[in-house]
């Protein structure tokens, strides 16, 4: 800071040669810059973010103000208490350079929250920079694993999950970084400078068990986190799985219902690849409490096929809708009402013969889903949606799997995906064998 003297926690001076130069060495990426005014912070500002007793204690200035006083004013979407500010600057997570710009190689320090973050003092034309996603990255150059990205915007992405990882990982779990929450930080891209209220780390919205595939809902933002979980607590997020059930599944006439009744439930029942005959096509609903909470699925048959130590010799492939989310709930419905356990699924498949289809795991994949954008059905992401609705709207993405649409006034995220490679390895083997599926009630 040239023709500043700069202090330590203890009041020694620091001379200016003394400071590293340049950005720090590693991975950063900056969410957002803002800079100390020319003459300092307003009085009034001052008051607003600091009591009288802590603008003395700290000896706060409008010219000389401590670190974590200085992201108080310049982020307040951010940092709402001095607590949260020093926390920020002992992660060495804010960027204090001089000048205007953050990308040349003017002399920079990365405050390192000694004495609570306040023995350094910010002057004008001293900019600070909030940066995101790089605290994990300086410990490991590469992600723990592939986690396909199928959309992402600045609030939020759908990743297709592998079977065999855990959502999130927990204490005495030994997964490590063997989590999605874990590896996101490596696979999407921080928000654009601007975005309001940034998560130190994406977050997934919601759930998926260990052992099934498909695609998962990640959040960005905080608004968007709590836009997202509004969404699944009401049950507004329509999900697709398709699996494949040891056993011969019937479709009883009494639990049968069409697909515009299936659709007056909530859940989506567009064309199917697999459809033979989309436009009549009957549903099947249980709706069966479990642990003592409401829990209901709609189902349909896709397909029969035979297959060697299968139960009565078949395997069905079906598509399930699940209206709500209870625990392992398309595992139990299958298997404890339809009486059809999803192939290779150890907990619930009973055992027996089934025990020798356990060796690809359980056939469970999240294929599709539909939900409303958390920030563009807002009164405040609606400019922002008019500015953009002619680029986004329509196909996007590989293999034009990903949509966006606005319906009614709604603007909706559509995503699907292929189903995992063991699915499509199991079809060709048991092809020759198809039953014809008919229409309707069995």
């Amino acid at each position: 800071f040239a023709g500043v003297t700069t202090t330590t926690t203890n009041g020694s001076p620091i001379s200016i040669d003394d400071l590293p130069r340049g950005i720090p060495g590693g991975s950063h990426r900056i969410i957002e810059s803002r800079a100390v005014p020319t003459g300092g912070f307003s009085i009034s500002s001052m008051h607003d973010a600091f009591g009288i007793d802590d603008i003395d204690r700290l000896g706060l200035r409008p010219d000389d103000l401590t670190v974590p006083a200085a992201l108080l004013l310049l982020f307040p979407d951010q940092f709402v208490t001095l607590t949260r500010a020093r926390k920020e600057c002992r992660r060495r997570r804010i960027l204090i350079v001089r000048g205007n710009r953050v990308d040349h190689d003017d002399a920079a320090i990365r405050d390192d929250g000694e004495g609570g973050g306040g023995g350094r003092r910010m002057r004008e034309r001293t900019r600070m920079v909030h940066d995101n996603y790089s605290e994990c990255r300086n410990h490991h150059d590469d992600a723990p694993f592939p986690l396909p990205v199928i959309y992402e915007d600045d609030h939020l992405a759908i990743v297709n999950k592998p079977e065999g990882i855990v959502v999130f990982s927990h204490k005495g779990g030994d997964f490590g970084r063997n989590s999605v929450k874990s590896c996101l930080p490596w696979v999407l891209t921080p928000p654009t400078s601007g975005v309001f209220s940034v998560m130190r780390r994406p977050c997934p919205v919601h759930r998926i068990d260990r052992g099934t595939s498909g695609l998962l809902v990640c959040a960005k933002t905080k608004p968007a986190m709590v836009e997202l979980s509004r969404l699944f607590k009401e049950r507004r997020v329509k999900k697709t799985y398709t699996a494949i059930v040891n056993g011969d599944i019937q479709e009883p006439a009494e639990t049968s219902i069409t697909s515009e009744q299936a659709k007056g439930l909530g859940v989506c029942t567009g064309i199917d690849a697999y459809d033979t005959n989309p436009r009549d096509a009957h549903w099947q609903i249980i709706d069966k409490d479990l642990d003592d909470q409401s829990a209901v699925t709609i189902w349909r048959v896709v397909r029969k096929m035979r297959l060697e130590n299968a139960r009565n010799d078949t395997v069905s492939m079906v598509e399930l809708k699940p209206k709500t989310g209870r625990y392992h709930q398309l595992r139990r419905h299958m298997a404890w009402v339809s009486q059809c356990p999803l192939l290779g699924d150890k907990l619930y498949d009973g055992g027996g013969l089934a025990k020798t289809l356990r060796d690809k795991g359980f056939y469970l994949c999240s294929n599709r889903v539909t939900l409303e954008h958390p920030f563009y059905n807002t009164p405040q992401g609606r400019s922002e949606w008019a500015t953009k609705r002619q680029a986004l709207l329509g196909v996007k993405g590989e293999c034009n799997r990903v949509s966006i649409t606005e319906e009614d006034g709604v603007i909706l995220i559509h995503c699907e995906i292929d189903l995992p490679s063991k699915f499509q390895d199991f079809l060709p083997r048991v092809e020759g064998e198809m039953q014809t599926i008919t229409e309707g009630p069995s």
